[in-house]
C-alpha cells in the first residue's frame, strides 16, 4: 500500500560548516514540493533557509571549532536530541548522510533502531579517500540500515562489489545548485589573450591538483598563456607540497592561490572570472563542484572517470591535460556550445523536485516493508 503524505527527519551535522547545507536544503525543498514534511537537524554554522513544509532545528551547536573530545560529545548529544525530538513527533523515517562509517556512527545507527525508526542513508562515498574504514564496523552499521541511496551507477557497482547487501538500494542523483545561486554577471575580460582556469573546492590527494600544476608548467613552456586560480582549503593533505611544486616548476607567475574555505558570498567572484573549470581528479564518487560549475553555466574539463561520464560526455596525465587545454583555447567558439548543453543537462536531469519525487518513492518502498 502506497503512503501518500508523511514526515521525515533529516539529520546532517556538517551543514554550513562544510557546504553540505546546499545538498540538505535542496533535498528538503524537493521533498517538500512532493508533500513530504521535512524536519532538518543541523549545526549552528548553517544559515537557515525558509521553505514550506521544512523546519530547521539547530541541535549541533558550536561543534566544529572545538577539540576532538568535545566534538565527539556534541556529535553524540546532537543525534540523541534529534532522535528524541523525532520520536515525540511520531515521525517514522530518519534520513542520514555518510561518507564513511566509524564506531560513533555504529552507536547512532543502533540507537535509532532501538527507538524503532526506519533508517535511510545517503552514502556519498563508498570508500574513504583518507583513511581505510574498518570492515567489521561497516558491516555492523549496515545491519541497522533499511535503505541505501547512492548518486550514480558507478557508486552502486562499487558498493555491490564491496558488500553483498540484502538492503533496498536506489540511484538518486545529487541535485543542481540553481536554487541557491544567481546568474553570473557578464564582465568583459581586460586581457583577451589570457585564458583563466579555475580549480575550486576542497583540496585532497585524489583530486589531482599536482597533475594540473604540471600541465600549467607544460603550457608555459609552449608559450600558451593561461592563468590558474586555486581556491579551496587543503583537507588531509600537505599545503606545503603544492607550494613547493609551484615554486619548483617556476609557475608562480601563472598561478593564483587562495588556500582557504571559500565563504558562500565569495564563490561567485571565482566563477565569474573563469573561462574553464578543471577537475583533474584521480578518483571520485560524485562531485558537487562539477554540479556547481554546470549550475553556473561554466564549461568544465574533467578526468575520464565513470562518475563524471554519467553526467557529461567529454587524464590523469599532465601531457594529455595540457594538450586538451590548448585544444580548448584554440577553439573557444565550442565553449558556448558546451555551456548551452550543460544548461540543459543540469536543469532537466538534476532538478531537485524530480529528485524529491524519486526519494519519496524510495521512502514509500521502505515504509511498506
Amino acid at each position: 500500500m502506497r503512503v501518500k503524505d508523511f514526515s521525515i527527519g533529516l539529520i546532517e551535522p556538517v551543514g554550513g560548516h562544510g557546504g553540505m547545507d546546499y545538498y540538505d536544503y535542496g533535498l528538503a525543498m524537493g521533498l517538500a514540493e512532493n508533500n513530504v514534511k521535512v524536519v532538518y537537524y543541523t549545526c549552528s554554522e548553517t544559515n537557515e533557509r525558509k521553505y514550506d513544509n521544512v523546519q530547521t532545528f539547530i541541535c549541533f551547536k558550536k561543534m566544529w571549532k572545538r577539540n576532538f573530545f568535545i566534538k565527539v560529545f556534541k556529535y553524540l548529544i546532537g543525534h540523541c536530541l534529534a532522535i528524541s525530538d523525532l520520536k515525540k513527533r511520531n515521525i517514522k523515517i530518519i534520513h542520514l548522510h555518510f561518507f564513511s562509517f566509524r564506531s560513533i556512527d555504529l552507536f547512532i545507527l543502533w540507537y535509532a533502531r532501538m527507538n524503532n525508526f526506519k533508517i535511510i542513508i545517503t552514502l556519498h562515498d563508498i570508500n574513504s579517500f583518507y583513511k581505510k574504514a574498518n570492515r567489521i564496523i561497516e558491516k555492523r552499521c549496515f545491519k541497522y540500515i533499511d535503505g541505501i541511496i547512492v548518486h550514480n551507477k558507478s557508486s552502486l557497482k562499487a558498493l555491490d562489489s564491496k558488500f553483498k547487501l540484502p538492503i533496498p538500494k536506489a540511484i538518486i542523483p545529487h541535485g543542481n545548485y540553481l536554487p541557491f545561486i544567481n546568474d553570473l554577471p557578464h564582465v568583459e575580460s581586460i586581457d583577451k589573450d589570457k585564458f583563466s582556469l579555475l580549480f575550486f573546492g576542497q583540496i585532497k590527494k585524489v583530486k589531482g591538483l599536482d597533475v594540473l600544476l604540471k600541465a600549467i608548467s607544460i603550457l608555459k613552456k609552449k608559450k600558451c598563456y593561461v592563468e590558474l586560480t586555486i581556491a579551496g582549503k587543503v583537507w588531509k593533505d600537505e599545503l606545503g607540497k603544492y607550494q613547493e611544486i609551484i615554486k619548483t616548476l617556476e609557475i608562480e607567475d601563472r598561478v593564483i592561490t587562495d588556500f582557504r574555505y571559500i565563504p558562500d558570498n565569495e564563490v561567485v567572484t571565482f566563477y565569474q572570472k573563469a573561462d574553464l573549470v578543471v577537475l583533474p581528479y584521480r578518483n571520485i564518487y560524485q562531485s558537487g563542484v562539477l554540479l556547481l560549475t554546470l549550475s553556473y553555466g561554466k564549461p568544465v574539463l574533467c578526468s575520464d572517470l565513470d562518475p563524471f561520464k554519467e553526467i557529461i560526455n567529454h587524464n590523469e596525465n599532465a601531457q594529455d591535460l595540457a594538450h586538451k587545454i590548448r585544444e580548448i583555447i584554440s577553439n573557444k567558439s565550442n565553449l558556448m556550445k558546451v555551456k548551452n548543453n550543460a544548461d540543459l543537462i543540469i536543469r532537466d536531469n538534476y532538478n531537485w523536485i524530480r529528485i524529491g519525487q524519486l526519494t519519496k518513492k524510495f521512502y514509500d518502498l521502505i515504509l511498506s516493508k
